[in-house]
């Protein structure tokens, strides 16, 4: 007796190299190292990108209403310029250097009445340099100098012959625009024609300065950019910024805005404690999410296309017409439905018209068209119940018209159709 034995091999499982498992990983990953790069693409410029400086009479800014032309040539006869973006540094800059004059240029009226009184008190009033000052900025820097006005626009204006101010009789003329002022005990230039009222009244004139040194210039196109240049302006900036190796150039900004702190929020009523507590949850609310809402395996593959029932069709329109009550469309629909029904029972084709299918259905079952007609009219229906008449009548209609072929059918065919054909 001879036992063959018969030996299976089992093949392991095959494992996947690392170049397959880098490959599948890729496959998978990709997508989001594309949105990476392209938020990358989009968020480096804005923020290596530095915004211009577009205040009017910037220091650093070459723009028309900018001032920095003035600043360099004040760097070129050995003058130090100081910016200043803030009232805190305005005042630390004024007592850094005592002897600088500071020009204080405030177009959008930013700094507040306690600021102006902040200021005037830390810079002596021989060093202010006022340029287009407001109403509260003369109240606060300069309180024996009253407003006049606008220049009126002309050609030019010139110093006069009662000029008190060197540097108005050096620069005999400048351009006509700007603010106009009135000086008690004080010195000023550039009177503006027409402003004289009375007969002791002195005109309104465009610079001045009172009599404990403050200089008004009512023009801040004397230092900008692009009228630094014209007529007397270099001399007027030269000659009031110039008196010192340093000048303090302030200009207010959004940071000297008083804002009213309003009631305290949320976030300062809760204890200290709640924040790290709340980037704690939030942490593990992310690590959960990506715990429970992983893929296990491949996705699961459905047949294509999906078959849905035609009575789930109807069924979910009818209620739709139902939902929103458009009794008279479901009329008109099931009409439609049974006229087609009818043109096929009664071998006229798919183009017959409505007519001629009154015409055959009343022929077939012997009623009067009148009231085939009648049967088929679902205008008037306007509710659920006039929706529920109009499907029996029709429904009626069609199986009268079944009942009456299948008893006999075949038409006579003496008798000729509206389209005058023989069936």
């Amino acid at each position: 007796m001879t036992t063959t034995t018969t030996s299976t091999t089992t093949s392991a499982p095959s494992v996947p190299t690392t170049g397959q498992a880098l490959a599948r990983w890729w496959r998978r990953a990709w997508i989001w190292f594309v949105l990476a790069v392209l938020l990358l693409l989009v968020t480096l410029p804005s923020v290596f990108r530095q915004s211009p400086d577009d205040r009017r009479l910037s220091p650093v800014s070459a723009a028309p209403q900018g001032a920095q032309a003035v600043v360099r040539v004040l760097e070129g006869h050995g003058i130090s310029v100081h910016p200043a973006d803030s009232l805190s540094e305005a005042v630390a800059l004024a007592g850094e250097h005592p002897e600088a004059p500071v020009l204080f240029h405030d177009a959008a009226g930013h700094l507040p009445a306690a600021g102006l009184d902040e200021l005037a008190a830390a810079v002596a009033p021989d060093r202010r340099v006022l340029v287009e000052p407001d109403f509260p900025a003369l109240r606060a820097l300069a309180p024996t100098v009253s407003q006049a006005g606008q220049v009126p626009d002309g050609d030019r204006l010139g110093s006069g012959d009662g000029c008190g101010l060197p540097m108005g009789r050096e620069s005999q003329t400048i351009p006509a625009a700007g603010r106009s002022y009135r000086v008690n005990a004080g010195r000023s230039c550039f009177p503006v024609p027409g402003t004289a009222v009375g007969q002791n009244a002195h005109p309104a004139q465009a610079v001045v300065a009172t009599g404990d040194g403050t200089v008004v210039l009512g023009n801040h196109g004397i230092l900008a950019n692009e009228t630094a240049g014209e007529d007397g302006h270099p001399v007027l900036s030269l000659w009031s910024l110039g008196r010192s190796s340093d000048v303090v150039w302030y200009l207010p900004g959004l940071a000297d805005v008083a804002v009213d702190p309003g009631p305290p929020s949320m976030d300062q009523l809760l204890p200290d404690w709640v924040r790290p507590a709340g980037i704690w949850l939030i942490i593990c609310l992310a690590v959960l999410m990506l715990w429970r809402g992983r893929r296990h395996g491949p996705l699961a593959v459905e047949p294509l296309p999906v078959v849905v029932p035609a009575s789930e069709t109807a069924i979910g329109r009818a209620r739709l017409y139902e939902r929103f009550g458009h009794h008279g469309a479901a009329a008109r629909s099931l009409r439609s439905a049974t006229l087609v029904r009818l043109s096929r029972s009664l071998s006229l084709g798919h183009g017959a018209s409505v007519d001629a299918i009154v015409s055959a259905a009343a022929r077939v079952t012997g009623r009067d068209p009148a009231r085939v007609a009648a049967d088929l009219d679902v205008e008037p229906v306007a509710t659920s119940r006039d929706l529920v008449a109009a499907g029996r009548r029709l429904l009626e209609l069609e199986e009268t018209v079944h009942a009456a072929l299948t008893t006999d059918p075949t038409p006579d065919p003496s008798t000729p159709d509206p389209d005058g054909r023989t069936p």
